[in-house]
Formats: structure tokens, C-alpha cells, sequence
């Protein structure tokens, strides 16, 4: 019976602890696609990845990157025309008409991806609908995005868009801190050394309750957001290089009003990064 019981455990063998607490966390929480609800098979993705948030079909939607030619001041990706097989006559990044126009109170924008496909998706889910399965994913694409754009920059505070008292306490977080409150770790796992910079989240208060911005113009969204933030503290920010965080950037709006009201509290230089750019 003894060698019996040997030869079979050979064959199906007990599962370890951690196996076990793995397939249990599986049956009470299998995974699920975040859009459609169809059931994800765990053996065929990598946690704490965008597949493991969305099924096959869902993630036909695909990531769109943000690749070179983009606009060197807001970042948004311009479009090869489409009877253009060649680079000739194509000058890579520049400055577009808007910036050249009316240039932001931000130095500078750089985005992950733009706001379409499985982003457009993904976002609205994460901030509306509170699918905080997905942060972790975010965390690590805008990380990425980070080390590409702002690794040798010479940043002293990052901030996170903050949200006003009474849309955090109606959403009962803030999204952007929930994508960035990792970084120092990060940074530290992956250069084995502290970041020169500090995460902020107390020095720059949203002190004006704006209307949803969705369907306003530039011109709305400019009045909705006027003098709708305050530093607290301008001695934090005096003289310092800040890196704005927040997870969509679309006329540019709510990161130049920031942005204004942190120079005129003092500080030196403003820049954004931010998850998806329309």
C-alpha cells in the first residue's frame, strides 16, 4: 500500500501551500475580463498584466504607444499621411500648430499611449466603475513611460493631479495617486538607489468644484477650471522643477491650470506625464 500510495503521488502529486492558496483565491475570485465579464484563464496569462485584465476579444482593441513623431511641447502623436510610404519630407517631432499658436504653461507633456483602443476602455473603468484590478498595469506602463522621458530630468517633486474633497470623498480615492504611489519603490528596485525627487500629494489642493468637462469646448474647460487649485505651501514648491501626474490629458486645460497656479506660487518649471493622451 506504502509504495502504492509513493507511485501515485508520483504521478499526481500533493500541491504545494502557495499552490494551493492560488487555486482557492481562483475559485472565489476567478479572473474576469474588467469590460465584458468573460472568464480569463489564469494559465494563460501573466499577472498583474493588461491580458489579465481584458479577454482576447476585448484586447482587440489594442494598445496604441506613443512613438516618435509627436509634438515636443504637448506630446500629442501626429499621423503619417496615409499616401506616404516613405520618411521623405517628414520632419519627425516638432512643435504642433496649437503649441506654436498658444503654448502651455507646461514645459513639456509625454503620455504612455493615446486615449483610444483598449485605453479608452480601460480608464473609465478604472476611475468610474473603481476596476482597481487594472492599477497595477497602469502603474507599470506609466513607470516605463517615465524612465523613457524624465529618468535624467532633473525633477524635484512629482505631484499627483489631485481630485476636489467631494469628488474623493463620492469616488473614494484618487486615481492618479493609485497609479504613482509605487514609483520610489520602483525607482529604487530598479536603479538600487533613492530617487532625488519626492512624491507630493498635500502642497497642491483642487479647492474649486468643476463641472464634468466632457462635451466642453477649450474655451468651457478653461472657465470651468479658472483658479481652481491652490498651493498650500509655497515654500515646498519654491524655485522647484515639478512633474505633474494624471491619467488623461485631452485640451490641456486642467494640467495648465496647475500648472499656472504652481508658477505663480514660486515654482521654477512645470512638466506633466500622463497615462493616455487624446
Amino acid at each position: 500500500m506504502c509504495a502504492n500510495f509513493k507511485n501515485y503521488l508520483k504521478v499526481y502529486p500533493f500541491p504545494t501551500i502557495k499552490q494551493s492558496i492560488k487555486a482557492f483565491e481562483q475559485l472565489i475570485y476567478p479572473l474576469k475580463c474588467l469590460k465584458c465579464g468573460t472568464y480569463i484563464d489564469p494559465d494563460f496569462v501573466e499577472p498583474d498584466t493588461i491580458e489579465a485584465c481584458f479577454c482576447d476579444v476585448c484586447m482587440k482593441a489594442d494598445l496604441y504607444p506613443i512613438i516618435v513623431p509627436y509634438c515636443i511641447q504637448c506630446g500629442v502623436k501626429f499621423q503619417k499621411p496615409l499616401n506616404n510610404n516613405s520618411n521623405q519630407g517628414y520632419s519627425g517631432n516638432h512643435a504642433c500648430q496649437a503649441c506654436i499658436k498658444t503654448p502651455l504653461r507646461v514645459d513639456k507633456v509625454r503620455a504612455a499611449f493615446e486615449y483610444r483602443g483598449i485605453m479608452k476602455d480601460a480608464i473609465p473603468l478604472f476611475k468610474y466603475s473603481s476596476k482597481l484590478a487594472v492599477a497595477r498595469v497602469f502603474e507599470y506602463f506609466l513607470f516605463q513611460t517615465f524612465l523613457q522621458h524624465y529618468e535624467k530630468s532633473d525633477i524635484n517633486l512629482i505631484i499627483p493631479m489631485p481630485l476636489h474633497k467631494s469628488k474623493l470623498r463620492e469616488r473614494g480615492f484618487n486615481q492618479v495617486f493609485l497609479i504613482i504611489r509605487n514609483f520610489e519603490k520602483l525607482y529604487q528596485l530598479h536603479f538600487q538607489t533613492k530617487p532625488l525627487w519626492e512624491i507630493d500629494t498635500t502642497t497642491l489642493a483642487r479647492i474649486k468644484k468643476t463641472t464634468p468637462q466632457t462635451g466642453f469646448d477649450i474655451e468651457q474647460r478653461k472657465n470651468n477650471l479658472k483658479k481652481a487649485f491652490k498651493v498650500l505651501v509655497p515654500d515646498r514648491i519654491k524655485n522647484k522643477n515639478i512633474l505633474l501626474i494624471d491619467d488623461v490629458f485631452t485640451t490641456g486645460a486642467t494640467c495648465n491650470e496647475a500648472a499656472l497656479e504652481l508658477i505663480e506660487s514660486g515654482a521654477d518649471r512645470v512638466e506633466a506625464l500622463v497615462l493616455a493622451r487624446t
